[in-house]
């Protein structure tokens, strides 16, 4: 899918990211969506005013180590408290360059407090200063060691990495304010990236850690099983998982189970529950079943194209942005018959090709469905697949 097609699918999360910190409380959920479109995002230039902002449970799954610290005097040095995850040890020391504040820094006592102040930025912009006994929780990945000759501690000897999407390391921090959290997000775009108060407290912080190093403990033992079919029914819990590294991960481990599991993926596809996963599901068939699975396929996208005759005609010019919630059914609808056609480019299925024929010149035919913002690249996959089903000796004069 475009760039353009994919922002349209997440405008309704956009307007939440950009607009609303409140978003924090239903972090998991959101980042289903962010996810699925950041890169196109981070690629699209009508989008380049996004910054940097932190994702709980990016982070905690990223991280090779979350660590509650403490700053010591230097502003660069932190005392671990608390290993949340990963081998660091009470006492031990790190140091974190990156978090240095400026000699102007003032602490997050002084920070604006209301969104309509903190959204312009200015001082808030910055590292805070890190006052004795304030306490911060750590997102980190760990990095290689610098050899110095003093190999006795890990304080200077060892590079930390932020665990963020976006490679920054304040945004892979949290810090903790009395019983406040802050962090650092972006409240509006255009605008800049801010330290302000998360409406998620530690305690819930420190669950959401413990839960997702759980999911990822479990996925890892899941994928050790040989047993493709077994595999994948030890997979399947997590498709549908609020946590989306996990979910993501289930996905591509799927694909990778073999035609083993393609019985357990389609169960999952022809069942409502997994409704919304369905996009996915029908990535995680065609790696399964490779070509073998090129009919069903096939079969799938004409239910799709019936379904499409059906409703195209009945839609309006600017249908897509009438509701901004991405899981609505015709969003969904339009990304798993966009998903069946990318997965039967890799078939070589032949006689999808008549069906992609047909989709194409129906989807073309009604200017609500063919609208050259995004919704077009369905037509636009359907020529590349006609193209990769074209029979080399014979011309087809449908096309």
């Amino acid at each position: 899918m475009s760039a353009m097609a994919m922002l349209r699918q997440s405008s309704g999360f956009l307007r939440l990211v950009v607009s609303n910190v409140s978003m924090v409380r239903r972090w998991s959920h959101l980042l289903a969506v962010w996810f699925l479109v950041l890169f196109a995002i981070l690629t699209y230039p009508a989008f380049c005013g996004i910054r940097p902002s932190f994702g709980l449970d990016y982070s905690a799954w990223h991280a090779t180590h979350i660590v509650v610290v403490t700053p010591t005097t230097d502003g660069v040095t932190f005392e671990v408290l608390e290993p949340l995850k990963g081998d660091l040890k009470a006492g031990e020391r790190i140091v974190i360059p990156q978090l240095r504040p400026t000699p102007k820094a003032i602490p997050i006592s002084l920070y604006p407090k209301s969104w309509a102040e903190a959204v312009g930025g200015g001082v808030n912009e910055a590292i805070p200063r890190q006052l004795p006994g304030s306490r911060l929780i750590l997102f980190l990945r760990s990095g290689e060691d610098v050899p110095t000759k003093n190999k006795t501690e890990k304080t200077g000897q060892h590079l930390w990495k932020p665990a963020d999407i976006f490679g920054e390391m304040k945004t892979s921090v949290l810090w903790i304010d009395g019983s406040q959290v802050y962090c650092f997000i972006q409240l509006m775009n255009p605008g800049p990236s801010v330290l302000f108060e998360s409406h998620i407290s530690e305690q819930k912080v420190r669950d959401r850690v413990i839960e997702v190093a759980n999911a990822q403990r479990e996925l890892v033992a899941s994928v050790s099983e040989s047993d493709g079919a077994l595999r994948a029914e030890r997979l399947k819990p997590f498709v549908q998982s609020d946590i989306f590294p996990a979910r993501s991960f289930a996905w591509d481990e799927l694909g990778k189970a073999g035609s083993d599991a393609v019985p357990t993926i389609r169960g999952m596809l022809d069942d409502p529950a997994f409704r919304d996963e369905a996009s996915g599901l029908v990535k995680a068939l065609a790696l399964a079943g490779g070509e073998g699975v090129g009919e069903e396929l096939n079969r799938r996208l004409q239910q799709d194209l019936a379904f499409w005759k059906s409703a195209g005609p009945t839609l309006r010019p600017g249908w897509w942005n009438q509701d901004l919630n991405s899981g609505t059914p015709l969003r969904g609808r339009y990304s798993v018959t966009h998903e069946l056609v990318l997965a039967l480019e890799h078939t070589h299925y032949s006689p999808a090709r008549r069906t992609a024929i047909e989709l194409r010149n129906f989807w073309r035919s009604l200017p609500q469905l063919n609208d050259p913002s995004g919704l077009n690249e369905m037509a636009i996959e359907c020529d590349k697949l006609i193209d990769q089903l074209q029979p080399e000796n014979l011309g087809d004069p449908e096309n």
